[in-house]
C-alpha cells in the first residue's frame, strides 16, 4: 500500500478522537474527523482516531475516504 492510497472506512462507525491524554467519543467517524479539524495545529498533528481496535495516525487520517453503508 502506498502512503497516498485511500483508506476506505465506514463513516457510520463510532470513533474516538485521542487528543493527548483526552479521549473524545464520537457517534461517527465523520464527527471524529470534524472534531480533529477543530483542534489547534500542534494538537491536531499529534492526535489519532480510534475505530474499533484500529488506531489511525495523523498521516492515515488525511487518507481516510469516508463512505456510508446502507
Amino acid at each position: 500500500m502506498s502512503s497516498e492510497d485511500k483508506i476506505y472506512v465506514d463513516a457510520n462507525q463510532p470513533a474516538t478522537l485521542i487528543d493527548g491524554d483526552k479521549s473524545i467519543d464520537c457517534l461517527t467517524l465523520g464527527e471524529a474527523v470534524i472534531a480533529l479539524d477543530h483542534l489547534p495545529e500542534p494538537r491536531k498533528s499529534a492526535a489519532t482516531i480510534k475505530v474499533g481496535d484500529r488506531v489511525y495516525t495523523t498521516a492515515e487520517i488525511d487518507r481516510l475516504h469516508h463512505r456510508k453503508t446502507v
